[in-house]
């Protein structure tokens, strides 16, 4: 089993044994109670005889009543040697009643003492002692981890994984993520449990320094990681002669555990949009020493936390702008689609009453109720604004539905030129420009209900937007930051097999948000661990490879945390690449 899943089932073993524990203690410290008698064994049956029925023989008819027999008290007393019970006159029971003793009222449940608790047996020597050796142990814990955080950033050395930006055209790269590996020939695509592994990065022993790792390890080839796709588990290869880039014998699955585009794609409707693939991202290995410059960001540091797609999201653009279009055939198809996908959506007719409607005559009854005089607890001022406030959005919804009927057959037109055009002809950027300027020439109105600025009761402020179908308003989103999340997906793709791919206008957005992803989400070796994980002590285990989540390499671990591989240093000595220890951050 992983460490990866091991991590959980640490977790509910050792609340289990806590439980467990509890429960021990529990049980020595109560009274033992006196066994019960044993039952007495009933005596055996007698055999049956062959066609004896165990059935009770009941009479076929009814008995015969008996009549009652009357007895009388001087028949009583003969048999009970007793005298006759004789009646008192009225007299005589009226005194007997007031001389006798009033009966005492039965006992209330609340008078009546409460039974008596046993006291617990105190605790023996052996239940302190594991209760002690628990809270020892929980104790050590902490101070570990507490050391650990204390020495992070004071390894001799690290390594940082830089992802170029740009990537260098004019070398062959000897470290990347993603992408292809380059295995040696004829070595078969390495397999976890007989399910193929996914290519997630190969590292150039030769590039790492020498006394990485307290010196041990290989300096001659590379070493390859491919992960499980379902429960995380990690394959480590030592290739000593690095061949041609090799293909997966297996389509990706984007399905898997770990796949996960930027922007939350995940999760959405946009899923069959983004490339199935992680992008092959050539890095350098940077050494971090202690005092020197990281090019990884610290996590820790307070800042600014916001990507660089949540502030454009923020502040709004327009993709009419070149540094946004469409740069091949897959983003343009995948624009008109999500374009069509959000008009059909939000812009389609609805049948009946509109919620508009239903509101305006639901305020209009109660004001004529409020007026008949069952008064309303908003009050007749409150109520005649609510119903103005509602009779403007109604009109401004009527003119809305009005012109975005038109933008959206206009829209479509545009929509069907471009499926009808994408299979016949090669893809042009000047095409790209001209389908962008016809968008941005429609109009569109988006309605918006907002705060009454006097503060009025039951009054609001009904603001129209009119904008251009290709800008992306934080008031008003429809599709434009649908399409730029998509456009980062296959813009890194393009960008790292090869970044002339995108114009000098899509880099200058492209680049300062690649850069910045890189930063917060750069992996590391020969470090501790920059999250915790169970299973660590660096005076034993060395860290391969820490790979946090990251939306510039499609892939996520956990709730975004961090995939930490690491090796007992005797298994890195002696050349054991079998049994790596894979744990997920928490």
């Amino acid at each position: 089993m992983s460490q990866v899943q091991s991590a959980l089932l640490m977790l509910v073993a050792a609340t289990l044994l806590f439980a467990a524990i509890v429960t021990f203690v529990w049980r020595r410290s109560r009274p033992v109670p006196e066994p019960r008698a044993p039952k007495t064994p009933r005596e055996p049956r007698a055999p049956r005889e062959p066609g004896e029925s165990r059935l009770p023989r009941l009479p076929r008819r009814d008995r015969e009543v008996e009549a009652p027999v009357e007895m009388s008290a001087a028949r009583l007393a003969r048999i009970s040697a007793r005298p006759p019970f004789e009646r008192l006159t009225e007299a005589e029971a009226e005194a007997e009643y007031r001389t006798a003793p009033a009966a005492e009222a039965p006992a209330l449940a609340a008078d009546r003492p409460a039974p008596e608790t046993p006291e617990p047996a105190p605790p023996s020597e052996a239940d302190r002692a594991m209760v002690g050796q628990m809270l020892e142990s929980m104790v050590a814990q902490v101070e570990h981890e507490a050391d650990l955080v204390e020495r992070r950033g004071t390894e001799p050395v690290a390594v940082r994984l830089v992802p170029q930006i740009p990537p260098r055209m004019g070398e062959i790269a000897t470290s990347w993520l993603g992408g292809r590996p380059r295995l040696e020939p004829g070595m078969a695509w390495p397999e976890i449990r007989e399910v193929r592994g996914e290519f997630i990065a190969q590292i150039a022993c030769a590039d790492l320094p020498a006394d990485i790792w307290d010196g041990l390890g290989p300096r001659r080839g590379s070493l390859a990681f491919f992960i499980h796709p379902r429960d995380g588990d990690v394959a480590v290869v030592h290739v000593h002669a690095a061949g041609d880039p090799v293909d997966p014998p297996h389509p990706f699955d984007p399905g898997g555990s770990f796949f996960a585009p930027n922007g939350g794609l995940r999760f959405g409707d946009l899923m069959p949009f983004t490339r199935h693939a992680f992008p092959e991202w050539p890095v350098d290995l940077v050494a971090v020493r202690p005092g020197d410059d990281d090019p990884r960001a610290d996590e820790n540091e307070e800042g600014d936390d916001e990507s660089v797609g949540t502030r454009l999201y923020r502040s709004g653009y327009d993709v009419a702008d070149p540094a946004f279009h469409p740069f091949d055939w897959d983003s343009m198809t995948a624009m008109v689609e999500i374009l069509a996908m959000r008009i059909e959506r939000f812009w389609k007719d609805v049948d009946g009453p509109s919620p508009i409607d239903t509101q305006l005559a639901s305020v209009e009854r109660r004001l004529a109720k409020h007026d008949a005089g069952d008064k309303d607890p908003l009050g007749r001022e409150g109520l005649v604004n609510m119903q103005a406030s509602l009779q403007e959005l109604h009109d401004a919804a009527a003119a809305a539905r009005a012109a975005n009927y038109v933008a959206r057959i206009r829209a479509e037109e545009i929509i069907a030129i471009v499926r009808e055009s994408a299979p016949k002809m090669d893809f042009s950027a000047n095409d790209a420009a001209a389908v962008m300027d016809a968008l941005h020439a429609i109009r569109w109105t988006k309605v918006n209900r907002k705060t009454d600025p006097d503060g009025r009761p039951g009054a609001e402020r009904i603001e129209s937007l009119e904008i251009p179908l290709t800008t992306h308003h934080p008031d008003a989103p429809l599709w434009v930051h649908d399409y730029l999340t998509i456009w980062f997906d296959h813009a890194k793709h393009a960008y790292a097999a090869n970044p002339d791919t995108l114009s000098d206008a899509a880099r200058t957005v492209f680049e300062p948000w690649a850069r910045d992803l890189a930063a917060r989400e750069m992996p590391s070796i020969g470090h501790i661990p920059f999250r915790y994980v169970h299973d660590y002590d660096d005076e034993t285990h060395a860290t391969l490879l820490e790979l946090p989540s990251s939306g510039l390499m499609s892939w996520i671990f956990g709730d975004v945390d961090h995939l930490v591989l690491t090796l007992r240093k005797a298994d890195l000595a002696a050349g054991r690449w079998d049994r790596p220890l894979v744990q997920v951050s928490n």
